[in-house]
């Protein structure tokens, strides 16, 4: 309640157990500042850091958590880090910061005397004459809170009530505007996978022929070098020449070498292939994400994506080297000593593949029953274990802030334990196959020898080959052994691949099957129409956009304004064609949005939107992702337009400078310039930027959006913001809220009609000349 999401949350259909997905990306930025407000306040704590509290607020909401920050303050050590002045103006002591050094402290009146730095960025803000509009217009929301009393310490959050008979008159707090809180559920895939693991397969067949060839032939090798070896050592016995060994000397030899040599060739080809098939695997699931981004992949966390990616890809190793190849192997050197056996003595034929299908056959189907369930379990937790790993360390600062660290580790170790005792129990069952295969191999060895006896005894075989039947049983379950194991593979292979293909086999929400012009189309007129657009996010009764349209004549500018999930960025995701609109017309150049490829709309559009992301490379990586082919020159006017070359220039490699994961080794305001310059780099006719000056102090702000509109001035831009900051600069305002168009026109006639626009522009404006006076 005292952050003002209290109304939000319960509109929502789980109200407070509303997941709200990974970093907040389920929430509006404004909706995620206060939750991390909230969050602070239910802390109580006797000291409170607040680092950028409103850098995502529209006025209002800024306004009333102004009043509601104030109180909670009161009994607490508060520090305050801020690029917005009017967070601070009223601190105790404030502190300015200028190249890691402090260059001036003092109060508010004190440190505008002094006309510095803290002076400058004051008269940075643009206050215009309008005192006669600027009503004493108190907030419509108010906050009741309890004395704050020295002996009875600080108020407690249970004393925060909101007036029960106010609300306020531009509410932000729809949760139909947030395009995650219902996310598309994940499409599972209840056919087999066998056939489309196997499909992977295509234009590798002759590889795995060999494969499985050489396989045959190195099992085959060993079942001959252990039959002649024992035919040598038993004909040796009673030879009464050397040159009756001649040739099983030889063979001996010969089995022994080829043994090797096929078995190298074979773990060669079959784990060649293998790495193939993981890679093209890999590349095949990360090219079908990116048609399912970011709508279809909003219901994933990262950590559960990863663990799809690398974790389950990793399992299906076991399918092409465990399950497939040894499978077939079986079969044909099973048939191939049975030949052999057969042209002896047909009974011991038989009894070998009786025990080959018991080996081969029963004990695999026990196996694969008995580790079904811990099978796919084990990938479920390993994919949890990622999950929160991730989790974990993304959120570890915060996690630390609140002290909450223990209390992640002894979760992870939980799952992480889960995890190990599903391992322990495949083990135990391994172990249990493993002991009875051994215990059918013996009884085969010792059945065949049994029943060899008396063949010989009655002089149908030769005694010599007593041995040789024996260990030639013995060395052929060889085949057969691996299949029990395989089978037990066969259940997390199978798990892996059903949880690869649950992802892969989501519809898109968008897709290019009605386009109907090529990315080769030439669109030179770079207009843009919206009609009567109405959409809706998946399970939400509330259209984030209901009925809108406006026009943006080529080389005009447009800005949307209006409160915080009012709708305005849904606009920006429609146009990237990153949801699919079923109601109304988007066109683009007179060309239906739908009639045009995907990939030749965005190549149309530059956007800086409010959470760019960076990759954890260097500077001059993260810009060249706007135009690979940008020359030096190029990046650095870019870097220039955006001020942000002189910060880069001074760092020890430059360009070369590696910023971390998602630009962490940047501070908030380096990433938004560094966003701005990347989308002036790729000089696309079109410019999107949404909250283009959330982190910028008021100094940079004012320089970057002169540099904004000098580039605005060349190309049809929109402009996203909460910021009523230097919009008699655009064209023409479109003012939102809860989706729909309340007010357009320009800058003067808007304050002259004093709706929405006038009352979010006077309270901003009032709190700049508070600022001021």
């Amino acid at each position: 309640q005292a952050a003002h999401l209290h109304d939000f949350n319960e509109t929502l259909p789980d109200k407070y157990e509303t997941v709200i997905g990974e970093s907040g990306a389920r929430l509006s930025g404004g909706q995620a500042q206060r939750l991390a407000l909230a969050r602070a306040f239910l802390k109580d704590s006797p000291i409170l850091i607040l680092d950028e509290p409103t850098s995502s607020l529209d006025p209002e909401t800024e306004s009333l958590l102004e009043e509601s920050t104030r109180r909670l303050m009161h009994g607490r050590t508060v520090i305050t880090i801020a690029h917005r002045l009017n967070t601070i103006f009223k601190a105790d002591n404030i502190i300015v910061l200028e190249g890691g050094r402090i260059t001036e402290q003092g109060k508010h009146k004190d440190l505008f005397a002094k006309n510095g730095a803290y002076a400058e960025m004051v008269k940075t803000y643009q206050v215009e004459s309008r005192k006669s509009q600027v009503k004493s217009q108190k907030s419509k929301v108010e906050l009741h809170l309890q004395p704050f009393d020295i002996a009875q310490g600080m108020p407690s959050m249970s004393d925060l009530q909101p007036a029960s008979n106010h609300q306020s008159p531009i509410s932000n707090l729809q949760s139909s505007n947030s395009p995650i809180l219902s996310p598309q559920l994940p499409i599972t895939n209840p056919s087999s996978p066998l056939p489309r693991l196997l499909s992977f397969l295509k234009g590798s067949w002759s590889l795995v022929a060999l494969s499985i060839l050489l396989s045959v032939l190195t099992i085959g090798s060993s079942v001959a070098l252990i039959g002649v070896s024992a035919w040598l050592i038993s004909t040796a016995a009673i030879a009464t020449s050397v040159a009756d060994l001649g040739v099983s000397v030889v063979l001996t030899r010969l089995f022994g070498i080829t043994r090797a040599v096929f078995r190298y060739l074979e773990r060669l080809v079959s784990h060649n292939i293998t790495f193939r098939l993981l890679a093209r695997l890999r590349v095949w699931f990360y090219e079908k994400l990116e048609p399912l981004a970011p709508a279809r992949l909003m219901g994933y966390k990262s950590g559960d994506l990863l663990a799809r990616v690398i974790g389950d890809v990793e399992t299906l190793e076991n399918f092409y080297v465990r399950v497939v190849s040894p499978a077939l192997t079986a079969i044909v050197v099973g048939v191939g000593v049975s030949l052999f056996f057969a042209s002896y003595y047909p009974t011991i034929a038989f009894v070998l593949i009786g025990f080959f299908f018991a080996l081969g056959l029963i004990l695999p189907i026990l196996a694969q029953t008995f580790s079904r369930k811990p099978g796919g379990r084990l990938i479920t937790q390993r994919a949890d274990l990622h999950t929160q790993l991730v989790d974990g360390i993304q959120g570890l600062a915060d996690l630390l802030a609140f002290g909450r660290g223990q209390d992640r580790a002894a979760l992870l170790a939980i799952t992480g334990k889960a995890y190990g005792n599903s391992q322990k129990q495949l083990a135990r069952i391994n172990a249990v196959h493993l002991a009875l295969g051994t215990f059918l191999i013996n009884l085969g060895l010792w059945l065949v020898l049994f029943l060899v006896i008396p063949q010989v005894t009655e002089g149908n075989i030769k005694g010599v080959m007593l041995g040789t039947f024996a260990l030639m049983t013995f060395a052929s379950f060889e085949a057969v052994n691996p299949l029990p194991l395989a089978a037990q593979m066969w259940n997390s292979s199978r798990e892996a691949a059903k949880r690869l293909f649950e992802v892969v086999d989501a519809e898109p929400v968008v897709s290019n099957q009605l386009s109907v012009i090529s990315e080769q189309s030439q669109i030179t007129e770079h207009a843009i129409r919206v009609m009567d657009l109405t959409f809706s996010y998946p399970n939400t009764s509330t259209p984030a956009l209901d009925h809108v349209t406006f026009d943006l004549r080529p080389l005009t500018s447009l800005a949307i304004v209006g409160p915080s999930g009012a709708g305005k960025s849904t606009i920006a995701n429609l146009l990237f064609r990153f949801w699919e609109y079923e109601f109304g017309e988007i066109s683009l150049g007179g060309e239906s949005l739908k009639s045009l490829d995907q990939d030749e709309v965005r190549k149309r559009f530059a956007l800086v939107s409010q959470n760019s992301y960076f990759f954890n490379t260097s500077i001059r990586e993260n810009l060249r992702v706007a135009r690979p082919s940008a020359s030096e020159e190029e990046m650095e006017a870019a870097a220039r337009a955006a001020h942000i070359h002189e910060f880069i220039a001074s760092l020890p490699k430059g360009y070369d400078t590696f910023i971390g994961e998602q630009g962490l080794r940047l501070s908030g305001g380096e990433r938004q310039r560094l966003a701005i310059a990347r989308a002036l780099l790729k000089d696309a006719p079109i410019l999107i930027l949404d909250e283009p000056t959330a982190n910028l102090d008021p100094i940079t702000e004012k320089q970057t959006l002169e540099t904004l509109f000098d580039v605005m001035r060349g190309r049809t831009s929109i402009l996203i913001t909460h910021r009523l900051v230097g919009l008699e600069n655009v064209d023409e305002i479109v003012v939102m809220d809860r989706g729909v168009i309340v007010e357009r026109g320009a800058h003067d006639s808007l304050l002259r009609e004093e709706g929405l626009y006038w009352r979010l522009w006077d309270l901003q404006n009032r709190i700049l000349y508070d600022i001021q006076k």
